[in-house]
This record gives structure tokens, C-alpha cells and sequence, in this order.
């Protein structure tokens, strides 16, 4: 079975405290649209902009509301070994399956990448998913560090977000001989990577694209391959058009989305360079969502 999960956003409340509310509907909005799992809380949940207990009060609460509905993977990210590490200690007494880590840049960048995350996945009390992602980190492996890798045991598979087919496909051969799970990271390329042999994909845009995304794992696996290329172009169009050009209200356009969807009570990001989005903006995303609202919600 192919996998969709859905890297979930933070809802806030209007003076910035959260909302588990608004996150409660966001999840139930998700498990109806089909979604297998939700990984809370990375980049598209604002994590860096929460402190410590409110990642821990958005984790226990996602665990409870989600239950075994769906699974549930756990950022233990963080600035060095040490914090990754507590962090996982945090979570450990929560009913999530998996933590996700995606290594620090900057003064906490591992000398030996390899080698950090096998110390990570030997303290931990759950399998982990490697968020491979070397444009924002700048932590690039070759194909015999992956392989290196994967062949531990607690190391559940890997997120590939590189935008490089060259490195799904060393994946991809990496899988005939290592029984790991490989996520595509990018949301339009899912179609492709499903065709050539990915486990799912694990997107930012599942908060609102999650219908679609689901839709064209349906037909894919069902062998209808138009269909699912037509659901991806459609995807595209949605992403392009939530996000706006060259993606630059990537938090602040899918939180006004889901306001005006009315999945979550307010569109506030915690974010600086997410601030104000501008009417004009608003009103094209509005029109996007009026359009494909029958793919989006299913009614």
C-alpha cells in the first residue's frame, strides 16, 4: 500500500497561542480525505517558532485526537545531539509511531552524518524517518553513506526532498537489497515517484491537498496512470496557485486556505516573512479553492 502523510501545520489563535481546536478539525479533515499518517511538527508547522512545552502540548494532543486512526511521527529536530535526544525522551510516553529528524546545519551540523543518526536511532525508543532535505541543511550523502544508513535496524525509511531524480533512483535501487520505506518529499512529483516504486509521500501541501493526493494514489494503484497524472497536474495548479509564485506565502497562503475553507479559526503565522499577506493574493486563493473545492473537500 502506498503511504500519504500529511507534514501538518500549527493552527494559532489571533494573538498567537495555539489552537487544538482548529487543530482537531484539521486532522479530522484529513483522516476523512484518507490520509495513512500526519508528522507534526516540522518546517510547515512553524516548529522553530514553539518552544519546548508547546511542541510537547501540540504532540500529546495530536496523539490523542488521531489515536490509532492514523500514524502519527513525532520532529525530535533540533540544534545539536544533545536537544535531539532530549527531545525524543519528551515524546517518548506519547502513542505516536515514529520520530522524524532532519539534522542541524550551522554550528550543530554533525561531522559524520551517518554516524549521528545511527546514535540517534541506537537512543531512541521508536523507529525513525530521515528527513533527507540538503537545500536547507546542506548535509548531502552518496549513495554508500544512504546505504550505510538504512541498514539499521530502528531507521524505518527516509523522506527524499533533494528535487534530484538522480537520488531517487539510488534510492530506489538501494530498496532491492535494504527493506527500507522512501517517502517523495516534493508534492509534484508524487505521480512519478509512485510509478517508479516510492512507498508514498510525506507534503506540506497535505493539509489542503490531502483529498488529491489520496485520490491519485487511488487511481495509480487501481492502474488508472491518466487519472493520477491528471489529479498531479491539478495538484500543481493548487499548490502554484495556495502558495503563490515562487511559493512565497508557503505558510501564510495554505493557513489562509484553511480559514476560508473553514478547517481552522484563524490564518495567523508566527513566522516574520509570513506576515501580511496581501488582499490581492487572498482573493486569488480564494478563487482557486472556489474552483476546485469539489477536489479539495470531496463535496
Amino acid at each position: 500500500m502506498k503511504r500519504i502523510i500529511s507534514a501538518a501545520m500549527t493552527p494559532f489563535t489571533d494573538d498567537g497561542k495555539l489552537d487544538l481546536d482548529s487543530a482537531a478539525r484539521l486532522y479530522e479533515f484529513g483522516i476523512s480525505a484518507g490520509l495513512d499518517g500526519f508528522f507534526f511538527p516540522g518546517t510547515m508547522g512553524e516548529w522553530a517558532t514553539m518552544t519546548q512545552s508547546e511542541r510537547a502540548e501540540l504532540a500529546k494532543a495530536a496523539c490523542d485526537i488521531i489515536g490509532k486512526r492514523a500514524r502519527v511521527l513525532l520532529s525530535i529536530s533540533d540544534l545539536g545531539l544533545a536537544s535531539i535526544l532530549e527531545n525524543a525522551d519528551r515524546f517518548s510516553s506519547f502513542s505516536h509511531d515514529a520520530y522524524v529528524i532532519v539534522l542541524p546545519s550551522g554550528p550543530g551540523a554533525p561531522a559524520d552524518p551517518v554516524a549521528c543518526l545511527h546514535k540517534i536511532a541506537d537512543n531512541v525508543d521508536r523507529p525513525i524517518y530521515v528527513y533527507y532535505v540538503p537545500g536547507a541543511n546542506n548535509i548531502r550523502l552518496t549513495t554508500a553513506q544512504f546505504a550505510d544508513l538504512m541498514a539499521h535496524p530502528n531507521i524505518a525509511g527516509l523522506k527524499n526532498s533533494a528535487g534530484e531524480i538522480r537520488t531517487r533512483k539510488e534510492l530506489l535501487v538501494l530498496k532491492r537489497t535494504l527493506p527500507f520505506e522512501l517517502y517523495e518529499g516534493e508534492e509534484w512529483a508524487i505521480d512519478e515517484a509512485l510509478m517508479l516504486g516510492c512507498d508514498g509521500a510525506i507534503a506540506g501541501f497535505g493539509s489542503v491537498g490531502a483529498r488529491l493526493m489520496t485520490s491519485l494514489v487511488a487511481q495509480f494503484e487501481a492502474g488508472d496512470v491518466a487519472a493520477a497524472m491528471e489529479s498531479q497536474r491539478t495538484l500543481i495548479d493548487i499548490y502554484h496557485r495556495v502558495f503563490r509564485p515562487a511559493v512565497r506565502w508557503w505558510c501564510a497562503g495554505q493557513k489562509y486556505a484553511l480559514n476560508y475553507l473553514g478547517i481552522i479559526a484563524s490564518d495567523r503565522c508566527r513566522l516574520d516573512g509570513q506576515q501580511g499577506l496581501p488582499e490581492e493574493e487572498r482573493a486569488d486563493i480564494r478563487k482557486c479553492i472556489d474552483q476546485y473545492r469539489e477536489q479539495i473537500t470531496g463535496s
